[in-house]
């Protein structure tokens, strides 16, 4: 099931969805080293997760992918802009950081998408994105706004980020409580991550990956392409 924005604020407006973003915020704002006057950059439908922006004099630029459609919400003194996911309207070096949220997953090209945010971070920016781990019941539950797209494993995302010049500095398991609006889940959600954390950890709901954008490529790899380019002329020779 492909979400459009109208999916998303039905669900960002009950109860659970309230919950989640809550959680994951509180998680997220603990990684994020921002400064006045900086450009951000606010990819898919992230607006529920960056209400902790609004502590910043920042420049916000809130940008939707063609698929998903402009969110008709009023933010107040920011950008919103329609893009192509393969064709990102702004200069290079564009922004400080870049926050991907229900966005990587929902691209038709996973390594041009990335290619393009990495084209629009300053050098040295840093990259935060929350995608949903496959195993979970928050991806295979059709009702989830994380059941949009492409689900990854933690290797498969490190992977993906790594091959697309993109230095991993962490990747945290997020969110372990059911897709459930019952009072059980809100009184005891605490309780229940530490519990899952412990005894079904690979079963998180989302990662929250937080990464820098690489200049030059690792030097192991480059190290390794000069040997095998060696061997494939010499065995011509």
């Amino acid at each position: 099931m492909n979400f459009d924005f109208l999916n998303y604020q039905k669900f960002y407006n009950s109860s659970i969805g309230n919950l989640l973003a809550h959680h994951i915020e509180f998680k997220l704002k603990k990684y994020c080293c921002l400064h006045n006057h900086q450009n951000i950059g606010c990819f898919g439908y992230s607006l529920p997760y960056l209400n902790f922006l609004k502590n910043y004099n920042l420049t916000l630029s809130y940008c939707y992918s063609k698929r998903m459609g402009i969110s008709n919400e009023n933010i107040h003194q920011t950008n919103k802009v329609l893009i192509d996911e393969d064709r990102v309207p702004f200069q290079d070096s564009s922004f400080d950081h870049a926050f991907l949220i229900h966005y990587l997953e929902n691209t038709y090209n996973l390594k041009l998408s990335l290619r393009e945010i990495w084209r629009t971070l300053a050098p040295e920016g840093k990259l935060y994105l929350i995608v949903p781990n496959k195993k979970s019941s928050w991806y295979i539950s059709g009702k989830s706004p994380f059941s949009s797209g492409i689900g990854f494993s933690k290797n498969q995302i490190n992977n993906l980020l790594n091959d697309s010049f993109f230095e991993t500095q962490s990747i945290k398991r997020l969110v372990y409580f059911p897709n459930k609006n019952f009072f059980i889940v809100k009184k005891h959600k605490d309780l229940i991550e530490k519990l899952g954390s412990f005894f079904f950890k690979y079963f998180n709901g989302v990662y929250l990956c937080i990464v820098k954008k690489k200049i030059y490529a690792n030097l192991t790899s480059q190290i390794g392409l000069k040997k095998s380019l060696i061997k494939s002329i010499t065995k011509k020779i």
